[in-house]
């Protein structure tokens, strides 16, 4: 048996394991999705679902092929994953905050389409467009309406 083979315990047993658990997690969330099984299920279900499946895939390939957890500096080793993953998800989660809040405040404030033809108000509080004669003082000095044409 080699040094290395001493030192790290390598086996084809574990890697069957891991193997045979990473094609598992795969099919169990391929089938589910491929099949229509999760139609009647809520969006938001069907996510943390497969964010779930994700997560143990992680965990399978961390434990069974990357050998994080073993050797004397599994701890440094596995902090350090840690800490990565940690800096991606800042950086990431910065990124979406920045560019949301750059698409808020180019949207107006509240993501609403403005109007500008709407702008004025009259005394009773119904928006009007405006126009570019005056307004009559009176009703009676208001043009009357043309009368619809008999069908």
């Amino acid at each position: 048996m080699s040094e290395h083979e001493e030192a790290h315990g390598v086996t084809t047993g574990k890697y069957m394991v891991g193997f045979i658990l990473a094609v598992i997690l795969t099919l169990a969330s391929f089938i589910p999705v491929m099949q229509g099984m999760l139609d009647n299920w809520a969006v938001s279900t069907k996510v943390i679902y497969l964010i779930g499946m994700a997560l143990i895939q992680i965990f399978v390939q961390i434990v069974f092929f990357l050998h994080l957890n073993e050797g004397p500096d599994a701890k440094w080793m596995v902090g350090s994953m840690w800490f990565g993953a940690l800096c991606v998800f800042i950086v990431l989660g910065g990124t979406w905050w920045a560019i949301s809040h750059l698409n808020y405040n180019m949207m107006g404030g509240s993501g609403r389409i403005v109007q500008p033809d709407i702008i004025d108000q009259v005394p009773g509080g119904s928006p009007v467009a405006p126009s570019t004669e005056a307004a009559p003082a009176t009703e009676e000095a208001a043009p009357a309406t043309p009368a619809a044409p008999a069908q």
